[in-house]
């Protein structure tokens, strides 16, 4: 897990939460790399804090973004497992 410099301490069990959330969500195994940070938004009209997450399982990264603080994402805001293949990341730099 990294924290990004500025980063209130405060957020890492925020941090920690979602990427076992999404390690148990999805079946990621521990020596597989999840990366989770929360970000300004950067698009008017959308909310002021996402969440972003990528990680890594079977050779494959995945990226999804919760258009909500690290803080208040919850179990409920993950996709269900089956929408893993939905997740891939292109190398798009602008998913959403």
């Amino acid at each position: 897990m990294f924290r990004r410099p500025g980063a209130p301490a405060a957020a890492l069990a925020d941090l920690a939460r979602l990427e076992g959330l999404v390690r148990g969500r999805f079946r990621v195994p521990e020596t597989e790399i999840v990366l989770v940070s929360e970000d300004a938004g950067a698009r008017p009209g959308f909310p002021a804090r996402e969440t972003n997450v990528i990680f890594w399982k079977d050779a494959k990264r995945y990226r999804l973004k919760i258009f909500s603080p690290v803080s208040d994402v919850t179990d409920a805001d993950l996709p269900v497992g089956w929408l893993l293949p939905s997740l891939i990341d292109n190398g798009d730099a602008d998913c959403c």
